[in-house]
C-alpha cells in the first residue's frame, strides 16, 4: 500500500517547517495545501495509506472527507493552534501537535499511525516523556485540571489536552490513578503530597 502525508495549514512557514521535519524521517510523497478544501483534488486517490496533517481552525465549514475515507487507510494529527481553548478532542484525531511540539514526538506520531496494526515493545528510546509532559504528568497527578495546569504552565488548555494524549500514548496508561502511580515509580512527584486513598 502506498504512503502519502498531507499537511494542510494556513502558515507557509509551518507547512515547510513539518515538511522538512518529515522529510528527515520518511522517504514517502509529502503534499502541501492551504487550505482544507483542497484535499477535493485528491478524492480520486485509491489503496494509500494516508496521514493527514491539518491545522483545527474554529467557525471552517466541515470537509467531506467520505470520499476519501472510503477508498484509503487515514489517520488524522491535528495541528493545534494555542489560541483555541476547545477543551474536547476532535473527532477523528488520532494525535494533536502544537508550535511546542519537538520534532522526534512528530516523527513518533507518524510512525505509530502507520504501525498502529502491530503491537510496538515499549522501550525507554521510544517512550520517553519531554520535559513538557513530565510537568504536565506531575501535575495530573497531583490532581490539577486542564485549566489550572494551563495557568500553571502558561499554556493553552487545548495544548494541556495534547500533552496528555501524547503522555497516554507513550506510557500506555488512561486513568489518573495509573498515571499517578507511574508518576511515583519514575520519580515525578514525592509520594508524600499523594492520598494513597486517590490510588484505590
Amino acid at each position: 500500500m502506498n504512503r502519502k502525508i498531507f499537511i494542510i495549514h494556513s502558515s507557509e512557514i509551518i507547512r515547510k517547517g513539518i515538511n522538512t521535519i518529515l522529510r528527515n524521517y520518511f522517504n514517502v510523497e509529502i503534499v502541501l495545501l492551504e487550505k482544507i478544501e483542497e484535499l477535493k483534488a485528491f478524492y480520486e486517490l485509491n489503496g494509500q495509506e494516508i496521514i493527514i496533517i491539518y491545522e483545527n481552525l474554529s467557525g471552517k465549514k466541515p470537509v467531506n472527507f467520505k470520499p476519501l475515507l472510503d477508498k484509503n487507510q487515514i489517520n488524522w494529527i491535528i495541528f493545534q493552534n494555542d489560541k483555541e481553548m476547545s477543551d474536547e478532542p476532535l473527532p477523528l484525531c488520532k494525535f494533536y501537535i502544537t508550535l511546542a511540539t519537538q520534532a522526534r514526538d512528530i516523527e513518533r506520531m507518524v510512525s505509530r499511525c502507520w504501525d498502529k496494526s502491530k503491537k510496538q515493545p515499549r522501550t525507554e528510546e521510544n517512550e520517553e516523556l519531554t520535559i513538557r509532559e513530565k510537568e504536565v504528568l506531575q501535575l495530573v497527578a497531583l490532581g490539577h485540571s486542564n485549566k489550572a495546569i494551563a495557568e500553571k504552565l502558561f499554556i493553552s488548555i487545548h495544548t494541556v489536552i495534547s500533552h496528555r494524549k501524547n503522555i497516554t500514548e507513550k506510557t500506555g496508561i488512561k486513568s489518573i490513578s495509573g498515571l499517578t502511580v507511574y508518576a511515583i515509580l519514575n520519580n515525578l512527584i514525592d509520594t508524600e503530597t499523594i492520598n494513597p486513598e486517590d490510588l484505590i
